[in-house]
Order: structure tokens, then C-alpha cells, then sequence
């Protein structure tokens, strides 16, 4: 299922872009922060005492698009959360996360400022350890933004 909407959403780009010689075109990419927050039930010490993980890694996101139409797009992009690891009393933990998205988008144009809306899926993978014990998991999620940028041409 993901590699099926994956390659839809590549060949998708690729037709619609030939067909305008690349008109509409964009791609980019950005870094930041990802917070990776357990509740204290989620995990508990030798002494079955709950403890709470709270921790923070750099992301970052590659990400590429077309404008099929003037209020209508179309955005896939990959991102990687970073690699969160930390102490809980006496136990290690480390937790990776990342995935890719596909996603529509809407905008309109109003005087200079260009709002913007996407909805989409986002499929994720993420593997970590506490302790001795590893573990890994995916899913799909649903993907929702909302932004607005300056025209300057």
C-alpha cells in the first residue's frame, strides 16, 4: 500500500510536469525540533515505578511539489524525527522515527500573502530500546498543515 501510493504520487509529479516542462515545480527542505514524550505508564523501572520520558532530537524534511492548478497541488516529501536517547534511572533508551507523506494542497492568493492548506497520509516507521529490549513499529497516520507565505514576484 505505501509503495502503491508512493509511486502514484511520483508518477503523478512526473507526468504533470513534463506536461508543463516543469512549470509548477517546486521542492525544498527544512530542519527543526521533534519532541518525543512517553506517559509514565508507558514504561516502568526494576522497582515497577513509573518514569516519564521527555526528550528532544533535530529533524529534518526533503521535501518536492507541483502546482497543478492555480488554487490546487500536489507535495510528497520524506522526513526523519532524529535519533532521541536519554537516561531513565539506570536505563538507556533511544527511539528513531521517520517516514514519508503525500498530500494535496489548497491555496489562495490574497493581495501579497499566499495562505495555504494540505491534508494528506503520512507512512512511518520507528524503532528504539529501553534498556535491553528492542522494538519496532509503523503505521499510517493522517497529515494535516496550514501556512501562508509572501509572494515576492
Amino acid at each position: 500500500m505505501k509503495k502503491t501510493v508512493l509511486l502514484t504520487m511520483i508518477l503523478a509529479l512526473t507526468a504533470l510536469t513534463a506536461s508543463q516542462a516543469f512549470a509548477g515545480f517546486y521542492g525544498g527542505a527544512s530542519i527543526g525540533q521533534s519532541y518525543f514524550t512517553a506517559d509514565p505508564t508507558n514504561y516502568d523501572d526494576a522497582y515497577d515505578e513509573a518514569k516519564k520520558i521527555d526528550e528532544n532530537a533535530t529533524a529534518w524534511k526533503i521535501f518536492a511539489g507541483f502546482n497543478a492548478h492555480k488554487f490546487l497541488g500536489l507535495e510528497a516529501s520524506y522526513r526523519d524525527f532524529g535519533k532521541v536517547d536519554g537516561m531513565i534511572a539506570d536505563d538507556a533508551f533511544e527511539s528513531k522515527t521517520k517516514g514519508f507523506d503525500a498530500a494535496v494542497m489548497g491555496k489562495i492568493q490574497i493581495a501579497v500573502v499566499e495562505v495555504h492548506a494540505k491534508a494528506g497520509l503520512m507512512f512511518w516507521s520507528a524503532d528504539g530500546k529501553i534498556a535491553d529490549i528492542d522494538w519496532d513499529d509503523d503505521g499510517t497516520d493522517f497529515l494535516w498543515g496550514l501556512g501562508a507565505g509572501v509572494v515576492l514576484g
